[in-house]
């Protein structure tokens, strides 16, 4: 029975971590981020495949780079301040309902940081990179909410390093691409209820703690295309792989009773987890040296995340957990105005589909579809020098949860719904030489 036991709560706690390492409430659907260009924010990333008129094309369509005629480098610094308050209830596996407050806001504040750069090799040739963190997510609910048995703290860190080449083969067609190696991290924590686990044969229990971590780098590719229509209209297309991930790391408890010693056992622990190809298409119109219109929309495969299997330090699968996500699309539409030389202001809307379905919602991906506002400002202040500024609100649906688990691991059925929103600031410079 201790044996039995051991397992499911193990299962409990690995089922949990290991699959936020590839879900949160980040500000892409699932758990991706695209807030890597200031410029792009102000736009809500409309057009952001076809745009190619500074540096961080290198990341957004590596093809863009022959549009340019110098060599660049830009960075940005993105300030994401996710809102998202649960209104709910947790079960007790004993009876009754758990005691608890319910938290205002779940998801930590962060700072994202890029990086790009493109040299001219010749005309025909451009080199680049792009250092960039394509997912992550910070959460942190107090020690005595309502749903600590099923998340307390979660951290994920992505950072992706990708070197591009483009070959710019008339004056129409330009095609790019290079491979990406990334590195990610999680770490998170729960609850345990001892109490439930022991059936409240010993009375009132302190609760345990369990905290997951696993990291692991991994290799995939970026290829793209850009064709010029005219020097006013151009268009693009990306398609970036699937990237492996096998992380590896461990599951500790912390203040265990003695009683369930042998149930409550940190060991190391695995999971295998596919990060989605992504395939995006985009336009970018003139309409005359004051006005330009453009649009962006992507696919995410999503779907490859039907399951979750982890794996124990002896090899044994002690969790299988469905997920059953879906693939989605991103649909963005925006406009410049440039008034003079030295001013463009930007304005963008977007669709932002959820991959997570109701029934598989959990208090660690408490995701829903996502609706864009955007505006921002690019201000030249010579021809080699230039400073972006963006704001951007996103609401959401009103994401329900009704996560149950295992009660043989100390955890009820969560039951209620999220409310989110986030708002984003962001600021870059481009400078070229």
């Amino acid at each position: 029975m201790m044996g039995k036991l051991r397992f499911a709560t193990c299962a409990s706690v690995l089922g949990l971590g290991a699959s936020f390492f590839t879900a949160g409430n980040a500000l892409a659907s699932g758990f991706a981020l695209r807030e890597e260009s200031a410029e792009g924010l102000g736009n809500a990333f409309a057009g952001q495949t076809a745009k190619a008129y500074n540096a961080s094309t290198a990341y957004y369509n590596p093809a863009g780079m022959s549009n340019l005629d110098q060599d660049e480098v830009a960075g940005t610094v993105t300030w994401i301040a996710p809102q998202s308050k649960f209104t709910g209830s947790n079960s007790n596996p004993l009876g009754g309902k758990v005691a608890g407050e319910q938290p205002n806001n779940a998801i930590k504040a962060a700072a994202v940081g890029t990086l790009f750069g493109v040299y001219k090799l010749n005309p025909d040739w451009n080199l680049g990179m792009s250092v960039a963190a394509p997912f992550g997510m910070r959460s942190d609910y107090k020690d005595d909410w309502v749903g600590r048995y099923q998340a307390l703290h979660s951290d994920v860190t992505d950072i992706e390093f990708s070197p591009t080449l483009s070959y710019k083969i008339d004056n129409h067609w330009s095609v790019g691409g290079g491979p990406r190696v990334d590195y990610l991290d999680a770490t998170l924590s729960q609850a345990v209820n001892q109490t439930a686990l022991t059936g409240g044969a010993l009375g009132t229990l302190q609760d345990a703690g369990a905290k997951v971590w696993g990291d692991d780098s991994g290799i995939g590719y970026v290829a793209s295309t850009l064709y010029k229509f005219d020097d006013d209209t151009r268009a693009g297309l990306t398609y970036r792989s699937r990237m492996e991930h096998k992380l590896q790391g461990s599951v500790q408890f912390s203040n265990v009773n003695v009683n369930l010693a042998n149930s409550l056992v940190s060991q190391d622990a695995s999971a295998k987890i596919t990060l989605p190809d992504s395939l995006l298409f985009g336009l970018y119109h003139d309409i005359n040296e004051h006005l330009a219109v453009m649009s962006d929309v992507s696919w995410t495969g999503w779907s490859t995340f039907k399951n979750l299997n982890v794996v124990g330090a002896n090899g044994t699968t002690v969790n299988a957990t469905p997920e059953n996500w879906h693939d989605t699309y991103f649909v963005s539409l925006g406009a410049n105005y440039k008034p003079d030389e030295k001013w463009v202001f930007h304005t963008g809307v977007a669709f932002d589909q959820s991959p997570v379905r109701d029934a598989y919602r959990t208090a660690r991906i408490p995701d829903s579809s996502r609706y864009w506002t955007a505006f921002g400002t690019t201000y030249n202040i010579s021809t080699a020098m230039n400073v972006n500024v963006a704001y951007a609100h996103l609401f959401a649906d009103k994401a329900s949860i009704n996560e149950e688990a295992s009660a043989t691991a100390g955890t009820g059925t969560l039951t209620g719904s999220y409310d989110n929103s986030v708002d984003i600031v962001s600021a870059s410079f481009v400078l070229k030489f």
